[in-house]
């Protein structure tokens, strides 16, 4: 089997971060049936897809699309207000889904440590909907991954490029990294090619931990100009001082500032198994390599003179 004999179905996977999963399934090769509530605008960005209408919060809908695949990619929607009910809710509609479908391999993207609850909603939901996933009857495999290389960098280059890294916590503080790239490529090259199912949750990161002090220095080092890290005072202390306004009004920060303040606590690290103790041949992009490509002109120079270098 390779992986243009490969059909998959991705839910929850029509947001902005679900892109590069989407689009990495179909560089491969793999037949992406994608679950919308806008076809339109998923179907304009991924024209390969197919995309079916519908939600999955209804289970009938995520029957539909997972009927016949060779096994679906789901991620769930962050809840606001720092609660994990929404989130968990929609699991709860994919799995009943997937079972009346009989689904061959369920896999979902989880977090580090959701092998426990931490206060914080966004994680707490992946641990109550990796317990339900795991008690399903259901085939699985979860991939815990770190922060997103494409998600904290990238989009930023522009700010980046000014000399900013936008993370104000502790410097000290350490975090694992993933790049998203890696994901599709794993799950389409390890586990569906290979029709190897895990049942088991496991630590999807790149090699080592950093702190924000490290990867102030890794990113001046790919860029060639001094970037830095805020300090937490006083970006830190004027959101955190906003944070009944966001609650009220149902905004993402009233989510994602309770993440914050968890990462400036404990950073994001975990010790578990990772994709190296299980998959030792399966090479992930480290953080300086993905920092390398913001900047490839600074990065063909340098391969350049290493180059002259060794001629020499």
């Amino acid at each position: 089997m390779t992986t243009n004999d490969l059909t998959l179905a991705a839910v929850g996977c029509s947001g902005p971060v679900s892109q590069i999963f989407v689009a990495g399934f179909l560089e491969l090769g793999v037949k992406v049936r994608v679950l919308a509530r806008n076809p339109d605008r998923i179907a304009s960005r991924h024209p390969e897809a197919e995309v079916i209408q519908g939600s999955m919060t209804e289970p009938a809908d995520v029957a539909r699309v997972t009927e016949g695949v060779d096994g679906a990619f789901v991620m769930t929607p962050m809840g606001m207000r720092n609660r994990p009910a929404p989130e968990v809710d929609a699991a709860r509609a994919v799995i009943e889904g997937a079972q009346a479908s009989k689904l061959s391999h369920l896999v979902y993207t989880s977090v580090l440590g959701a092998d426990r609850p931490h206060g914080v909603g966004i994680l707490d939901a992946k641990f109550e909907i990796e317990r339900m996933i795991a008690s399903s009857g259901l085939p699985y495999s979860i991939l815990r991954c770190g922060t997103y290389m494409e998600d904290i960098f990238d989009p930023n280059l522009k700010r980046l490029n000014e000399g900013t890294f936008f993370f104000p916590v502790n410097k000290d503080r350490r975090f694992t990294y993933t790049s998203q790239r890696d994901v599709p490529r794993f799950v389409a090259e390890e586990l569906l090619k290979k029709t190897k199912v895990l049942n088991r949750s496991f630590n999807f990161v790149a090699p080592d931990t950093y702190s924000v002090r490290d990867v102030e220095r890794l990113l001046s080092e790919a860029s060639g100009i001094a970037i830095k890290a805020p300090f937490k005072f006083p970006t830190f202390y004027v959101f955190s001082a906003l944070q009944p306004l966001f609650h009220l009004a149902g905004r993402r920060f009233s989510s994602i500032l309770p993440l914050v303040r968890h990462f400036d606590r404990h950073g994001y690290t975990d010790a578990g198994d990772d994709v190296q103790d299980l998959f030792p041949d399966f090479r992930m992009t480290t953080l300086e390599e993905h920092l390398r490509k913001l900047w490839p002109e600074r990065a063909a120079g340098r391969a350049a003179a290493k180059r002259e270098g060794d001629e020499r």
